[in-house]
């Protein structure tokens, strides 16, 4: 799979202790008080056991910790706004969207790593020209979220009258902790040019064939560059251009992507698996997502439907055939968090935009309520207290690397 320009945010499975539960108390003989009355029972619907088993239907899964609140990242002058972390309760408390609001002060880049190793062990790239952004280990990983790091610039105005004579300048990649998947790329435009575009150029490093070489355009002085193989070297390049042509290309920079993570998902050999296939489907959409879509196999006897946002964003659809209609799949736990099971991952991913179900409309689809659990069909939405979301982050890139 060849690096792609990317299209350019987590919500916690929470589990509800079936101890809630509660049973009337026996009035013990010979006792002078009465005993206290017993804990109202909640209207919500019935608990559900706690899940805390990820893997594989049909496997013996992994038995993965409680969850573990992160502090916020650190702050460095830029846009500002207050971290905010998700109450744990009984029933999860429904946002407006899980895209990416928890990171608070999103400005903090480092030029090393806060762990000098991978989690298998290798050393992570360090150099003048690498910056790190930190990531708590159980959040998956984002691509939305990054960028919004790199504020936009307004395209350039003036008339060119010559192409742009000076190349771009401290040429940067910025990497996220544990997520080798893509990096973005960030430079100073020329002095005293015009230029109304700049070609992005990746490769790996030690190919010179087309082969594994991506160019991509953007009008910003960022970019990011998407579905990277784990533990590869690449190397990476910008051009300036105007109308009139292009000018000099920046300083090549070098950089080495870490090793795949084993927590997010299992590591797949090359043809003991269905591959990711691009195929347009008939959705029931509800959807930001609106990319390219890609279907799958699944050891549901089912087949997995997702339509991209980014290779990191998507929304997951399920369908028994691949020629029928892919559905929502709802939740009657959450908001999908597991449903990232489909799609291979470990984690229990991020999902938005998350409502009650009684903000939703009513619709035909798939729901379950917790992993390893067979999916039900029928309605979900309205009255039915089973919730579907827009997208599910998940830690893994679609179409991943296989």
């Amino acid at each position: 799979q060849q690096p792609v320009p990317g299209d350019t945010g987590a919500s916690r499975n929470v589990s509800v202790d079936s101890a809630l539960s509660t049973k009337r108390p026996a009035i013990i003989p010979g006792t002078r008080h009465r005993p206290l009355p017993p804990r109202p029972t909640p209207l919500q619907r019935k608990p559900l056991p706690r899940n805390n088993v990820t893997g594989k239907p049909g496997t013996i899964g992994i038995i993965s910790p409680g969850q573990v609140t992160s502090p916020p990242l650190r702050a460095t002058p830029g846009p500002t706004g207050a971290a905010s972390e998700k109450t744990e309760t009984e029933k999860k408390q429904p946002t407006v969207s899980a895209s990416g609001e928890e990171f608070g002060n999103i400005t903090d880049f480092s030029s090393s790593p806060t762990r000098e190793t991978d989690p298998l062990g290798k050393p992570r790239f360090t150099g003048p020209h690498v910056r790190y952004i930190q990531k708590p280990d159980n959040r998956p990983c984002s691509i939305t979220d990054s960028v919004k790091r790199f504020p936009k610039e307004e395209a350039m105005e003036g008339n060119a009258t010559s192409p742009p004579q000076n190349p771009p300048t401290n040429l940067t990649v910025v990497t996220v902790e544990g997520c080798p998947s893509f990096v973005i790329l960030d430079w100073d435009k020329p002095l005293n040019d015009t230029v109304t575009e700049y070609e992005v150029i990746s490769r790996e490093n030690g190919t010179f064939s087309g082969k594994n070489k991506s160019i991509q355009t953007t009008n910003q002085t960022f970019s990011t560059v998407e579905n990277l193989k784990p533990d590869t070297s690449y190397e990476f390049q910008v051009k300036p251009k105007n109308p009139l042509g292009e000018g000099p290309a920046s300083s090549t920079v070098t950089f080495s992507t870490e090793s795949a993570d084993p927590r997010v998902s299992e590591l797949v050999s090359a043809g003991r698996d269905a591959i990711w296939t691009e195929r347009p489907f008939n959705s029931d959409s509800y959807s930001e997502c609106k990319g390219k879509q890609y279907v799958k196999r699944t050891w549901y006897k089912k087949f997995v439907g997702v339509q991209l946002c980014n290779s990191l964003r998507y929304k997951i659809y399920l369908s028994d055939s691949l020629a029928g209609k892919f559905y929502n799949i709802g939740d009657q736990r959450g908001h999908g968090e597991d449903h990232c099971q489909f799609v291979d991952s470990f984690l229990d991913g991020r999902t938005g935009q998350q409502l009650t179900s009684d903000q939703l409309p009513i619709k035909e689809g798939y729901y379950r309520a917790v992993r390893q659990e067979p999916v039900q069909f029928g309605e979900i939405g309205g009255h039915t207290q089973i919730n579907y979301v827009q997208w599910y982050e998940c830690g893994t890139t679609i179409p991943g690397k296989w």
